[in-house]
């Protein structure tokens, strides 16, 4: 029996945009974020190797924690689709507060470093895990399956390109000298 293709060239490139608007914040968080967080921000880089190895055994716990909530939920928008609604928003938030340098002592600016870091994380791993999961509902089709994958994948791989080639003339360019207002700006017009 010959397999159908059930989705369109729309709703390919959406599925793969979706997972590029994802790897935003996400390249930025990997390429830049413990610069940001010596250099700029303030801390040692004792405390930001600190925060990340609490951040990356964190996201073990979260990833089987979204799981679940994915499984357990019953919408009419099905399982994976309500978490784009209900966590966009939110990372986005939290992607921007990552990025903000408040004028807080050296303990304060530790603790909301923890605080936007690991809900950055978590929101990160709401919105993204979902994606991944909503693949097998798309289709039936094998072939249409790896099809997406393979978009998804070219989406998501550009942005690194992106990220990496305009981050830091983007920073120059909108802190005008300033890269505390460079970062943040880049993140706020990024999204």
């Amino acid at each position: 029996m010959e397999q159908t293709w059930q989705t369109g060239w729309t709703e390919r490139i959406s599925y793969g945009l979706s997972d590029a608007a994802d790897n935003l914040i996400f390249q930025m968080m990997s390429s830049y974020l413990l610069f940001f967080y010596t250099d700029i921000f303030g801390l040692p880089a004792s405390q930001t190797a600190i925060l990340f190895l609490v951040a990356r055994s964190a996201d073990l716990v979260e990833s089987i924690i979204v799981g679940l909530i994915i499984d357990r939920t019953r919408s009419r928008y099905g399982k994976s689709r309500p978490f784009f609604l209900w966590y966009a928003l939110p990372y986005v938030i939290f992607a921007v507060l990552t990025f903000v340098t408040p004028p807080f002592s050296a303990n304060g600016k530790l603790a909301w470093a923890y605080i936007t870091y690991l809900g950055l994380g978590f929101f990160y791993t709401a919105v993204n895990l979902p994606i991944t999961s909503i693949l097998p509902t798309l289709s039936n089709n094998e072939q249409e399956l790896t099809l997406l994958g393979v978009i998804r994948q070219f989406f998501g791989s550009s942005v690194q390109i992106v990220v990496a080639v305009f981050t830091i003339p983007l920073v120059a360019f909108f802190g005008h000298g300033n890269r505390q207002a460079g970062f943040l700006l880049t993140i706020i017009f990024s999204r």
